[in-house]
Formats: C-alpha cells, sequence, structure tokens
C-alpha cells in the first residue's frame, strides 16, 4: 500500500511538469533593430489566428557593436530562442569580414607608406588605420523578414505572494 501511494505521488508530480506546448508563428511585416522601440508587428500561426506585440530594440553601436531585438507579444507568448532571455542579435560573419577588413586596409596603407616614411613610423600609420576603421564601423543589425518563423510558448504565471502593509499606528493585519 505505502508504494501505491508512492506511485501516486510520483505520477501526480510528473504530470505537473509537462513541457509547454510551442506554436509556430509567421512574421506578417520585416522587423529589424534598426526600429525605434515599440514598433508594432503581427504573426500568424498555421490555423490563422493572429497575434500582435512590439518590439524592443537595441541598434547597432560603434566599435562593431552588434544590434538586438526582443519580441514582446500582447498574448502571453515568450519567443524561443538560443539566449533564455528571448533576445534576437544580429549574426558575427559581418562583424568578422569587417574586422578583416580593417585589418587588410591597414596592410595596404603600411606598405603605401613604407618607403617614403620609413619601415617604423609606417606601422604606426597601420595602427592608425586599423584602430580609425574600428572605431567608426557599425556592427550588423539584427533582422527578421517578413516570413519568417518564429517559435513561441506560453508564458508561465508566476504565484502572486499576499504582502502585509505596515498601517501608521505599526499594527498589521
Amino acid at each position: 500500500m505505502k508504494r501505491m501511494g508512492c506511485l501516486l505521488m510520483w505520477l501526480l508530480v510528473v504530470s505537473k511538469i509537462v513541457p509547454a506546448q510551442t506554436v509556430t508563428l509567421t512574421l506578417q511585416e520585416d522587423l529589424s533593430s534598426k526600429l525605434p522601440t515599440g514598433t508594432l508587428f503581427s504573426a500568424k500561426d498555421s490555423a490563422g489566428k493572429v497575434y500582435h506585440g512590439h518590439v524592443v530594440t537595441h541598434p547597432a553601436r560603434r566599435l562593431l557593436r552588434r544590434g538586438s531585438m526582443i519580441l514582446v507579444f500582447d498574448d502571453p507568448l515568450v519567443p524561443i530562442t538560443k539566449d533564455r532571455e528571448g533576445l534576437y542579435r544580429a549574426g558575427n560573419k559581418n562583424r568578422f569580414i569587417k574586422l578583416s577588413g580593417s585589418i587588410a586596409a591597414a596592410k595596404l596603407a603600411d606598405d603605401a607608406v613604407d618607403t617614403s616614411i620609413g619601415a617604423t613610423k609606417a606601422r604606426y600609420v597601420a595602427m592608425a588605420v586599423s584602430s580609425a576603421l574600428i572605431i567608426l564601423q557599425k556592427g550588423g543589425e539584427a533582422k527578421l523578414n517578413m516570413g519568417d518563423t518564429v517559435e513561441v510558448e506560453p508564458r508561465r504565471e508566476k504565484p502572486v505572494r499576499a504582502i502585509s502593509i505596515p498601517l501608521s499606528n505599526g499594527d498589521n493585519f
């Protein structure tokens, strides 16, 4: 009888730990981290239901910092991404290409002034060119095109705790 009770408790606990059902949504417009925060968007599931929300963006910055965006749905849905916070980021390929290009430009600048000012001073010119290009270039923008699919799951609500508010005379209920 004790084993039967333990088995029933175990089944009860396991039944509560069910993974959330995911839904695939198709975006109805283009989204980018260049857009202002609060831009509205819509997405549709396979059944035809339309979900609305807004975008929280962080545009690309100098020093090859990449842009990012978060999709915030009006319904209790959370996007499933590689990042735990549901963040969409730009890729690293363009950052690598820009970094390599700035180093190649520095080498060309070094070779161009090497014979006229000497090898030692030419290295300083190359370092200045490389630094200027890295500082002035922006990173990539995060983009989601119209028709791209986004996996979402229902948001889990946290239980609300009751708190006691102190009254003016110090008594609590």
